[in-house]
């Protein structure tokens, strides 16, 4: 039976709708969950926080936002961005639940206000779990290089190559060997960078200072 046979077409579009069907509703599932997760971080942000602190957060989320969007290199399959310094230091003065909406309601933001790609609402769940794995090493801890590694590893290995490697599957219905593969020299490249940067930041007398200041 050849290639263009009608029973071969008709199975071909059945597959499609049938995988297309999955990944919307995968989709819609995890945007509803994302979206839950989000508001109940907003009630808990709103009865715990002073006014000077939902100011602070205010101006880290708008600059997570741009940071994210607007100085980032995007590629098809990765993308570089410094966004994660703004978390880091969001995730050492808010709590994990605060800092992961937070970085969840960015990442929407930034999709809103400079879409480059077609909006996938499994990115907000990794937003959202980046900024709770930060939040948790970070937040009222000891900022030494152990929970840095360990945040980054997380972030870095499980969240960004497996749960967005996951996203774009779905997505793009990209193969897993060549997808993981071109991943993952993008986050072995990433992981030391990104400890190195969070090291950095918070050995400097100023940052050490503010974080103190509002904490």
């Amino acid at each position: 039976m050849g290639l263009h046979s009608p029973h071969v077409r008709v199975a071909f579009v059945r597959q499609s709708v049938a995988a297309s069907g999955r990944a919307a509703f995968f989709a819609l599932a995890t945007g509803l969950v994302a979206m839950t997760i989000i508001l109940l971080g907003v009630i808990v942000m709103q009865q715990q926080s002073k006014a000077r602190q939902i100011t602070l957060l205010g101006v880290l989320i708008a600059l997570q936002t741009i940071l994210g969007s607007m100085f980032s290199l995007q590629f098809l399959l990765t993308k570089i961005s410094f966004s994660f310094i703004i978390t880091a230091i969001m995730a050492s003065l808010f709590s994990p639940w605060v800092t992961a909406s937070s970085s969840a309601l960015a990442n929407i933001l930034g999709m809103l206000l400079f879409p480059r790609f077609t909006f996938f609402p499994g990115f907000v769940l990794t937003a959202f779990l980046v900024g709770l794995v930060f939040g948790l090493a970070f937040h009222k801890q000891k900022l030494g290089w152990r929970n840095i590694l360990i945040a980054n590893l997380i972030v870095t290995m499980g969240l960004y190559l497996g749960l967005n490697s996951l996203w774009l599957h779905l997505m793009y219905q990209i193969p897993w060997l060549p997808l993981l593969t071109g991943r993952l020299v993008q986050e072995l490249i990433t992981f030391p960078v990104y400890s190195v940067l969070v090291v950095l930041l918070f050995k400097v007398s100023i940052v050490r200072t503010t974080l103190q200041k509002y904490a």
